[in-house]
């Protein structure tokens, strides 16, 4: 006798399932057939921190999980992981106390003075001790490079402004 088209799909499925070595219980083969035929399409959420349904356009694209979306929402994420808690969390400043250093220091680096905006980074970065965490200032990127790079040792920054000085040619 002849499968039918339904029992068809009804095998691959069951076959695919067992292919990725999931568990087929009679429950699962049961509801198979329910699982193909569910027209309700997918159109919302739930977010895991404000506990809510929402469409998926409130969510951030992440292909690592399954529908492809990030499990909290865009406002939740951006509580929890956004620049102010990270600047909180990270150097005891909230993004309010961020601005006001910002204005306090003209919008230029602590340490070179150049305005923000010049150049490839148009943001003053958080300058902060790596071994106690202490916030020393809002500095470029590129002073902020050249402190991870000297790895905030003062005798290999000494060591370099003495290599500059002595090749340095004030016509250039």
């Amino acid at each position: 006798m002849p499968r039918t088209v339904d029992q068809l799909q009804t095998e691959m499925i069951l076959a695919y399932l067992a292919k990725k070595r999931k568990p087929v219980t009679p429950d699962l083969q049961k509801n198979v057939f329910e699982l193909k035929y569910t027209e309700l399409e997918i159109t919302h959420k739930f977010c895991t921190l404000c506990k809510t349904d929402k469409p998926f356009d409130d969510f951030i694209k992440n292909i690592r999980y399954k529908d492809g979306y990030y499990k909290h929402c865009k406002k939740c994420h951006y509580e929890v992981y956004g620049r102010d808690s990270h600047y909180k969390r990270n150097y005891g400043v909230t993004q309010h106390e961020y601005n006001l250093l910002v204005a306090k220091q003209n919008n230029k680096c602590k340490v070179c003075e150049s305005d923000a905006g010049e150049g490839q980074f148009t943001r003053l970065v958080v300058d902060h001790c790596h071994k106690s965490n202490e916030f020393r200032g809002l500095i470029c990127q590129g002073c902020n490079m050249a402190l991870g790079n000297a790895k905030d040792n003062p005798e290999t920054l000494r060591k370099l402004a003495d290599y500059l000085d002595e090749y340095y040619d004030p016509r250039t």
